[in-house]
């Protein structure tokens, strides 16, 4: 009865220390989760601390932007301005030209001659859209996909610019015309590489890499860096 008794205890004993030992393992992992949760950044919104300023290196993820997407930066970028409903985009830290861009504008400029624009409704094909505008000399498209996402890409240079008489002697090509009411577009000379994803829970990306010609070589790969951990959901969503 005795050693009856005795292996009860031991058994016992046993039984408590595994609890115990998961209980101290979901606790490790609990904290391990609310302190990879606490390094998610967000691009800043505060333009007089940011601008300028590089971003620190890290896991981050859209708030306004839709829709929803998350994405590692390394050191050497800055913010393009505030993060939109439908655009947001990233500099290259020593050189402000290098930009990659995001867009999802419900509205485009549609270049007639070279004269005038007009804001008309997306395209239903912004692949072809983009490859018939009259100021950009596109190259062959691609299959890609970003995030899981399928889509296209495709490298342009910018031939040409649209001057209104708002805007003599200007050397923008506008291309999406933001839901703030600015506009988002390429400067005459640049290249290119459009990535547009047609479907992204129901919405259309298109994203730039744009650069000079001479500098695209280099940049490229610091963009491409960013978009291959593209996901498409906030964080914890």
């Amino acid at each position: 009865m005795q050693r009856q008794a005795l292996m009860r205890l031991v058994l016992s004993v046993g039984m408590l220390t595994i609890v115990m030992i998961v209980l101290a393992a979901c606790g490790e992992g609990g904290s391990a989760q609310d302190e990879k949760a606490e390094k998610v950044r967000h691009i800043p919104e505060d333009s007089q601390t940011y601008e300028g300023e590089p971003l620190p290196a890290g896991r981050y993820a859209t708030e306004e932007f839709k829709p929803a997407m998350s994405f590692n930066l390394a050191k050497g970028w800055i913010r393009g301005g505030p993060e939109f409903r439908d655009a947001w985009g990233l500099q290259d830290i020593e050189n402000d030209a290098f930009w990659l861009y995001f867009s999802n504008a419900e509205e485009v400029y549609d270049p007639k001659g070279s004269e005038r624009v007009k804001i008309a409704p997306q395209p239903e094909d912004m692949v072809a859209w983009l490859r018939a505008n009259p100021h950009l000399k596109p190259e062959e498209p691609e299959p890609t996909s970003v995030g899981g996402e399928k889509g296209v890409r495709f490298d342009a240079i910018v031939t040409g610019a649209v001057e209104t008489p708002l805007c003599p002697g200007c050397v923008d090509l506008p291309l999406f015309h933001e839901s703030h009411g600015d506009t988002s577009g390429v400067e005459k000379g640049e290249k290119i590489r459009f990535i547009v994803l047609e479907d992204v829970k129901g919405e259309t990306v298109t994203i730039m890499v744009e650069s000079s010609p001479q500098g695209f070589d280099e940049f490229l790969p610091k963009a491409q860096q960013v978009i291959e951990t593209v996901e498409w959901k906030g964080w914890r969503t």
